[in-house]
């Protein structure tokens, strides 16, 4: 059927307006095209009597005789059945000019009726595809072919500027886009295909690749075909041309994960035809604590993004922190995790096995790694980064196990032998004697009774539980009693059994959060006096009467310490080394690692505390500075100056010099001059005995640090 191409003109106010053609399918885009002589437009308002779609809008002006005209053109869509009626329309000119049109074209849109002879179809290869799967979709459009003696032609034309016709494609229309949520993606662009023959008909395909990536449901629309197609050849060599349209059916695809029944552990989401794993490990030789790299290597044909990180079992003598690194390899995926040994000796990676699901057999099978060796060497010190990865501005000290990389520290022999030769110079003079023998009893009773006089006045005045059981701890001498400790320090007495009875009273008020106790204050008050002189011998005792520390706690903390990688983890080992020096053993390694740890779970301030008692108790080292100037930089403060930092041993070896050398005067034979020097070394051996007695009292009294938490969760 041949198109029409009549148009609907008519002039008013100088504008002349055209519909084109008159008669189109419903489907269809027309033409509207508004021109005005010796005007140039500059907007046009229209109005039909159905729906329309505007597609486009076309500027022309064109010079006749020397006169312009203005051309403007709206491409327009009908889209319902029936006549469309231009029922308004004005135009206005650029110098303000408003002209209207009183004409009413009119447009008949008929309704194109489908080919029986034309056929779309639309199908998905595979029918079931799972995650990873290349799905395909094929469009098929089935035509009947075009006779022309012996050959076959294409029924679709295009006509070139010369007029001859070229065969094509059928317009095919079809909506194969899909969003984030879909479970495909393109994985190409669209390609066709044909025609091919098929009997009587012409066969053509548009193939779009796509790939599947999670489980889920995609449903595509329907394809459509409009065009036009040269029905039959007249004798006269010219085609009939029809207006053809089709229509197919809209397709869903549906992606679905492997089956959950029967899915074994270690399944990490591979979906394919062949799979193998590896493990290997960077070092076979290492230190016990020395950081080594598991690498688990999947090769397979499914998509690389399908691959999760597999979760590793428990592997004797290692300890796994972080996250794996993935790394995609060109014929699957490595996944590299982190692992530290925590005991010497010969460990294994033992076989790992893991699950994948084969797609050709539509079953689980089951991939094993051969064992991995590793042979551990034993270590006496490792090194240990901060807990976000890095130094903390200076790097932290190194943990030491039994003492082993802490060498002894000298001790100066000099003032012990001044001290010798100066008792040895007096050691024939009686009287000397007697008044030192007479200065140690005198000394004896005077300090016990300071503590005992503490603690009777707290006795009388406080009502808290609390506070009254730490006066007796401090009568004791002890940051921490328990009563058990308590009779341990006292002979087996009925006084002893009272005493010890009324301190589990206030120790368990103080804990249970009860009232006050006034009967076990009294009893305390009037026990602590008679008990004072054996309190003060048993003290004078207590460091090497003190319970030895657990070893089990020992390699407790060495282990938690070692195999350590997060702040949370690093504060249960600082625990632990503080619970061995609450039982009686600050020993070096004991409050160094202990203050190395808490650094590491972020609480400087309680490694600040533990690195005083150190040096207090040990002087000051090479471990000792290179921790205090970590703690130092992490706090944002200066680091002590060195006659800040002096311990009790070396206040006592001045001690010992200074009297030394006073007793040395008082046996030199010069009289004037031995009594200034004995006078004034005896002042500085006073000063200096003061010193050294205020730096032991402060070794035995200074509380420690309470249990840590790491930094992030003492947040409030």
């Amino acid at each position: 059927m041949a198109l029409a191409l009549a148009a609907g003109a008519a002039w008013a106010q100088g504008l002349r307006v055209r519909l084109a053609p008159g008669e189109v399918f419903a489907g269809d885009a027309f033409l509207l095209e508004v021109s005005a002589e010796d005007a140039a437009l500059k907007a046009v308002d229209f109005a039909f009597s159905g729906p329309v779609e505007r597609l486009g809008q076309t500027r022309s002006v064109t010079m006749v005789n020397g006169r312009a005209s203005t051309t403007l053109g709206w491409r327009l869509l009908a889209t319902r059945t029936g006549t469309l009626r231009l029922e308004r329309l004005s135009a206005t000119a650029a110098d303000g000019r408003r002209l209207v049109y009183d004409g009413h074209p009119e447009l008949t849109v008929r309704a194109l009726e489908a080919d029986p002879a034309v056929a779309l179809s639309l199908e998905a290869a595979p029918e079931d595809p799972m995650p990873g799967d290349a799905v395909t979709l094929t469009l098929t459009c089935v035509t009947p072919a075009l006779r022309v003696g012996d050959r076959t032609l294409s029924p679709f034309f295009d006509v070139d500027l010369f007029g001859r016709p070229s065969p094509r494609m059928p317009r095919l229309a079809f909506d194969a886009a899909t969003d984030e949520e879909s479970p495909l993606r393109a994985a190409g662009r669209p390609e066709a295909e044909g025609p091919e023959p098929d009997g009587t008909n012409l066969v053509w395909r548009v193939r779009y690749p796509f790939r599947a990536v999670r489980a889920g449901r995609q449903t595509f629309p329907a394809p459509t075909l409009r065009d036009v197609r040269v029905a039959a050849l007249g004798p006269d060599g010219r085609g009939e041309s029809v207006r053809c349209a089709a229509i197919g059916e809209p397709l869903t695809v549906a992606v679905a994960d492997p089956p959950l029944d029967g899915r074994p552990e270690g399944y990490v989401g591979a979906i394919g035809k062949t799979f193998a794993a590896e493990a290997a490990l960077d070092a076979l030789n290492v230190k016990a604590g020395d950081p080594v790299r598991l690498t688990v290597t999947f090769r397979t044909d499914c998509d690389p993004a399908l691959l999760r990180a597999p979760r590793l079992p428990e592997l004797p003598g290692f300890r796994a922190y972080g996250e794996p690194a993935r790394r995609t390899l060109s014929d699957g995926v490595a996944f590299a995790f982190s692992l530290r040994p925590v005991r010497d000796g010969l460990l294994e990676i033992p076989p790992l096995a893991f699950a994948w699901f084969d797609r050709a057999a539509r079953e689980y099978r089951t991939a094993a790694t051969a064992a991995v060796p590793l042979r551990v060497r034993p270590t006496a010190q490792l090194a240990l980064a901060g807990p976000d990865g890095a130094a903390p501005g200076v790097p932290p000290p190194a943990l030491v196990h039994d003492g082993a990389t802490l060498p002894a520290r000298p001790r100066p022999l000099w003032p012990w032998v001044l001290l010798a030769l100066g008792a040895a110079a007096l050691a024939a003079k009686a009287l000397w004697r007697a008044l030192r023998l007479a200065a140690r009893l005198l000394a004896a009773p005077f300090r016990a009774r300071r503590p005992l006089a503490r603690a009777l006045a707290t006795l009388a005045r406080t009502d808290d539980p609390a506070q009254a059981a730490a006066a007796v701890r401090l009568w004791a001498g002890r940051p921490a009693l328990t009563p058990a400790e308590l009779r341990a320090l006292l002979p087996a007495s009925p006084e002893a059994e009272e005493a010890v009875a009324a301190y589990a009273v206030l120790e368990g008020a103080a804990y249970s959060g009860g009232g006050d106790r006034p009967e076990a204050r009294a009893a305390l008050r009037r026990l602590l006096p008679g008990l004072r002189l054996l309190a003060l011998a048993l003290l004078l005792l207590a460091p090497p009467a003190l319970p030895a520390a657990d070893a089990f706690v020992r390699e407790q903390a060495w282990a938690a310490s070692v195999a350590a990688a997060e702040p949370k983890d690093y504060a249960e080992a600082a625990n632990l080394w503080l619970r061995l020096a609450r039982e009686g053993d600050p020993g070096r390694e004991v409050l160094l690692n202990g203050a190395v740890c808490a650094l590491l779970a972020g609480r400087p301030e309680a490694s600040l505390t533990l690195l005083a008692h150190y040096e207090r108790r040990h002087g000051r080292d090479a471990a000792s500075d290179q921790a205090l100037r970590a703690v130092c930089a992490r706090l944002g403060q200066a680091a002590p100056g060195p006659w800040a930092r002096r311990s009790f041993p070396e206040a006592a070896a001045w001690c010992a010099a200074a009297t030394g050398l006073f007793l040395l005067a008082l046996a030199c034979p010069a009289g004037r001059w031995r009594r200034r020097a004995a006078w004034g070394l005896l002042a500085a051996a006073l000063a200096l005995g003061v010193w050294a007695a205020g730096l032991w009292q402060w070794c035995r009294t200074a509380p420690l640090p309470e249990d840590l938490t790491p930094a992030e969760e003492a947040q409030p």
